[in-house]
């Protein structure tokens, strides 16, 4: 005797059945450069929780290293506090104007930077090595630099960084309904 419940009588659950329409079939963006073919064609929001082996390129060596830096997953990579340091200060010294600071200004990125960086300009500190960032520590530099990241600038443009970002940040606008199960929430609503 089989105890296995007819099909009927099966518990309902969230997973999409494979023969039903999702209502993405006509949808023709990808990440296919950025994550491994596995990976492909799995919702975005599931790819910021995953092991930041997920991104193609990202192997034993690479996943180790960046382990050693406290980054394991992609939005953990995403957030990783001197990706975001370096990143935000390339951002802005594309908008610096050489020699035009303004008599008695206070703008300062003073925490950043170590002290012997403070003074100087945002493009300086870009093409500043890692170790120009405050509190980065010698160890994780030389991490940094087995992956091929030896300056402040090399960092804000770290691919993998910026891969991560971009799942993390674009996976809240992500649908994760299927077309029916929207249908159905939509029909509830009207029964309210």
């Amino acid at each position: 005797m089989s105890t296995e419940e007819p099909a009927s009588k099966k518990a309902k659950t969230d997973e999409v059945d494979a023969d039903e329409p999702t209502g993405w079939e006509d949808h023709t963006m990808n990440i296919s450069e950025a994550v491994m073919k596995a990976d492909e064609g799995k919702h975005i929001n599931d790819l910021k929780d995953a092991e930041v082996s997920t991104l193609q390129g990202i192997g034993k060596f690479s996943s180790e290293v960046l382990k050693s830096l406290g980054v394991q997953t992609v939005a953990d990579l995403a957030k990783y506090k001197f990706f975001l340091m370096a990143r935000s200060l390339k951002t802005l010294a594309e908008t610096e104007v050489k020699g035009d600071r303004p008599e008695g200004s206070v703008m300062n990125v003073d925490k950043a930077v170590d002290k012997s960086w403070e003074a100087k300009s945002l493009t300086e500190i870009v093409e500043a090595p890692t170790e120009a960032l405050e509190g980065i520590g010698d160890d994780a530099c030389e991490l940094l630099e087995s992956l091929g990241v030896k300056s402040i600038g090399d960092l804000a443009d770290f691919k993998y960084c910026r891969w991560a970002e971009a799942i993390v940040n674009i996976s809240a606008y992500e649908e994760l309904k299927t077309a029916k199960q929207r249908k159905i929430e939509a029909a509830l609503r009207k029964l309210k």
